[in-house]
């Protein structure tokens, strides 16, 4: 994988290697390390790009098919059917990192977020900068675990998608 440099957290091999599950050659996905619901996840092209304007051609006709794959995996896990997909582009918008990337976040109707947009991106922003709802080793590594066997378990219907 092409790294941009260790200061992105999403270029860090260490830090990726423990919440990765599934990837393909352009992208990954990884357990939020600050999961707003079970289940919600990160979608992220393995070039270091801060703009989804500077992906090229081959991970623009990529991305959508992986997308449909992760929030397959994501729902799965969650035991959801409803998910917010949610890109940040750009400071103004409430970007945090430097590196293109979507968040996969399973919905229920008793999941305790609020539906209202304007009530449910400020808890999104809120836990997104919450450093004391960090997963911890232990807890990161069951989930991603889990997360492989439903890739493993699913493998044909997601390689369909």
């Amino acid at each position: 994988m092409p790294m941009k440099s260790m200061e992105c957290p999403f270029c860090n091999v260490a830090n990726i290697n423990l919440r990765k599950f599934y990837e393909n050659e352009l992208f990954l996905a990884v357990y939020n390390l600050r999961p707003l619901v079970s289940g919600h996840c990160l979608v992220m092209p393995k070039r270091h790009v801060k703009s989804l304007l500077e992906l090229n051609e081959s991970e623009k006709r990529g991305l959508l098919s992986f997308l449909d794959r992760v929030i397959f995996i994501a729902l799965k896990y969650a035991d959801a059917y409803q998910f917010d997909l949610i890109c940040q582009e750009g400071v103004s918008a409430g970007q945090s990192l430097d590196h293109a990337h979507f968040h996969v976040i399973p919905r229920k109707t008793d999941d305790g977020i609020a539906v209202a947009k304007k009530e449910w991106l400020e808890e999104f922003n809120k836990s997104e900068r919450d450093v004391r709802k960090n997963l911890n080793t232990e807890e990161t590594e069951r989930i991603v675990k889990r997360l492989k066997l439903i890739v493993i378990e699913h493998r044909i219907q997601i390689e369909a998608l």
